[in-house]
């Protein structure tokens, strides 16, 4: 996807893999769930009493933030998507990072819909972005 202006910063979409090491700060999943629900289900979250399994993301990137670990149960998971990306803008910021990587794939396997996710990462970069920053990508 071409990138798209969003106040002074530049938002692109990959999908796939990406090599982060270019990036100054990045932010994924410390533990993505997988496993056997007691009903025999494979997914993640919600697997109490049966089989469970975590990967996790690996990074090449010098920074990483950590989402905090929600699911499709949690009812405030659009605020804390929202939070964690403003707490990392603000991160970001401090160290004079001028790239920054969102990566969801720990979230959306734990269920959460691509489409809020998107929703509250874009919402969070629309705000962060009036006022002046060093971020451009």
């Amino acid at each position: 996807m071409e990138p798209q202006s969003i106040g002074s910063i530049d938002v692109s979409v990959i999908l796939g893999r990406f090599d982060d090491s270019d990036l100054d700060l990045v932010v994924k999943s410390q533990d993505i769930p997988l496993g056997i629900t007691p009903g025999g289900v494979i997914g993640g979250g919600g697997t109490a009493g049966g089989f469970g399994i975590t990967i996790k993301e690996a990074s090449n990137a010098d920074n990483v933030i950590l989402w905090p670990a929600i699911s499709m149960d949690n009812p405030d998971r659009r605020d804390a998507i929202y939070k964690a990306t403003v707490e990392a803008l603000n991160s970001a910021e401090k160290i004079e990072a001028t790239k920054i990587g969102f990566f969801t794939l720990g979230l959306e396997v734990s269920r959460i819909p691509s489409w809020e996710i998107a929703e509250e990462i874009i919402k969070a970069i629309n705000d962060y972005s009036k006022e002046e920053t060093l971020l451009d990508k």
